[in-house]
């Protein structure tokens, strides 16, 4: 084929001119229909009943542009739409127009942006971002970081530096040399990627040691100075704390400015978990709920989540940036040519998406004002609805919001410490029924979830994440009448358990 020298657009550029012109009409339309009052969240089909929609067979010929969009219709059709402001099932939302264009600008150069040399602009703006966001964290002038392909892959990252740092020897010798059993320490609602890298990593999940937290979901200080010094006292070798900034369920703040005390007093690495509530730091009025996020020798924030990036967009922060690359590196001369810029010597992978882009244009076009706002709006939400579970005969609201994520059960008794044992098993499985019910029907998606609390198991409680930057007061008024609609169907249950 001769090299193209006329001004003609080129076959690939005819084709993308044509697909990207039918595209544009498709995510308007379904941006815009997903606004609707009356759009459904889902429409929810079994896995076999997708089977027989969508043509899932891969065949030797392929399919024109046509026939390409009209199998992305279907794909949409049949999958969640998280811009509908009744997704409340997770810790991230629909994303926004700029996340779009990001993610098509990342798509279009299809950069790797693991060396400077092919990544030299999304390379810049991953250490400058990073930068920026350490030094609002007050982590101080040498702190930075890089992106991560998730919350759970930065929190391993940071176990992995910190194990590398702290004992450089177990990167040539394994632990063959090492007699001491190396111990973790996290809270009891932490989140679990920290068993899964101590999996990961040779140390075994009988040596993450589970910290009781408070009635309010939060890590009790006093319990974990007792276990590091009864691990020390085992001949054990303590060696990461993780505190968790937004748990998973309740969205507790764990007390950061203690915590990093103790891990100071037994020089222990302090790693704080901010994917969730990390993001708190773009509103002045949330910022002290990080107190003590400058003890932190690293880091771990998700903009995907509270800010609205696309999926997925994570950074690890350590206090010193060039702690990543002097930690991880092995040295590999034919990619790495010992350029400070090149940051996959940082990690423990190769290839890396250029994510930090995503942080970058959205952070230029909202500003921290427009970040606030949608913070803000979001906490509003979130105080609205625990009210009007409250003003609810039949509604019990766990305790008031720490950050986005709105418990309670559906309980129409009085719940009291008394009978609580009596109704346990009735809140478990009236809360997984009236859920299941709900979800199918596809106008609101929303979650439960098992809890812990100060070392008592709960029934399965209702978690409502009040993310989407589009959720008003009507929304959630709808979403505690369909409840209590669907609940009255499972009276009978508590009165059968009340007379037993």
């Amino acid at each position: 084929m001769d090299c193209q020298t006329h001004s003609d657009l080129s076959a690939d550029a005819r084709d993308l001119d044509d697909l990207i012109s039918q595209m544009k009409q498709i995510i308007v339309e379904y941006v815009n229909d997903s606004q609707r009052v009356d759009a459904r969240v889902v429409d929810f089909k079994t896995p076999d009943e997708l089977g027989n929609i969508i043509d899932f067979d891969l065949k030797e010929v392929g399919l024109g542009n046509n026939d390409i969009i009209l199998l992305v219709k279907s794909i949409m059709q049949y999958s969640v739409n998280t811009w509908n402001p009744c997704f409340m099932d997770k810790l991230y939302a629909g994303t926004n127009p700029v996340g779009i264009i990001s993610e098509m600008l990342i798509t279009i150069l299809n950069a790797n942006a693991h060396v400077f040399r092919v990544s030299p602009v999304f390379t810049l703006i991953e250490r400058i971002i990073s930068a920026r966001i350490g030094r609002m964290l007050k982590m101080g002038e040498t702190s930075g970081g890089i992106t991560c392909p998730g919350g759970a892959f930065s929190n391993q990252l940071a176990m992995i530096t910190a194990r590398n740092t702290m004992f450089p020897e177990i990167k040539t010798q394994g632990y063959s040399s090492f007699k001491n059993k190396l111990v973790i320490f996290t809270s009891e609602n932490g989140h679990y990627s920290v068993d899964k890298t101590a999996v990961t990593l040779g140390i075994g999940t009988d040596n993450v040691i589970k910290v009781l937290c408070d009635n309010k979901g939060r890590m009790s200080p006093g319990d974990l100075e007792r276990m590091i010094n009864q691990s020390i006292n085992s001949g054990n070798t303590p060696f990461f704390v993780n505190a968790t900034a937004g748990t998973t369920v309740l969205g507790a703040f764990d007390p950061l400015r203690a915590i990093g005390r103790i891990a100071k007093k037994y020089n222990l690495w302090y790693h704080i978990d901010g994917s969730w509530g990390g993001s708190v730091i773009f509103s002045k009025k949330r910022l002290p709920l990080l107190d003590g996020s400058e003890m932190a020798d690293s880091f771990t924030l998700n903009p995907h989540k509270m800010l609205g990036t696309p999926l997925q967009c994570s950074f690890l922060l350590m206090r010193d940036y060039r702690t990543l690359a002097r930690s991880n590196s092995l040295r590999a001369e034919y990619l790495f040519h010992g350029n400070n810029y090149d940051l996959g010597d940082g990690t423990v992978g190769c290839g890396r998406r250029p994510d930090a882009v995503k942080l970058f244009l959205g952070w230029k076009y909202y500003g921290i004002n427009g970040y606030e706002q949608r913070i803000e709006h979001a906490f509003s939400m979130a105080k609205y609805l625990s009210a009007l579970i409250k003003a609810k005969s039949k509604f019990k609201l766990l305790m008031e919001p720490a950050c986005l994520q709105v418990c309670f059960w559906y309980a129409p008794i009085e719940l009291c410490e008394n009978n609580y044992d009596v109704y346990r098993n009735v809140l478990d499985n009236v809360t997984k029924a009236v859920h299941d019910e709900i979800c199918k029907k596809g106008m609101f998606l929303f979650d439960y979830a098992p809890l812990k609390l100060a070392g008592k198991e709960l029934p399965a409680i209702f978690r409502v994440v009040i993310n989407s930057p589009s959720v008003q007061k009507c929304h959630l008024d709808n979403l505690v009448n369909e409840i209590e609609s669907v609940g009255k169907k499972f009276d009978g249950l508590f009165l059968d358990a009340s007379h037993q």
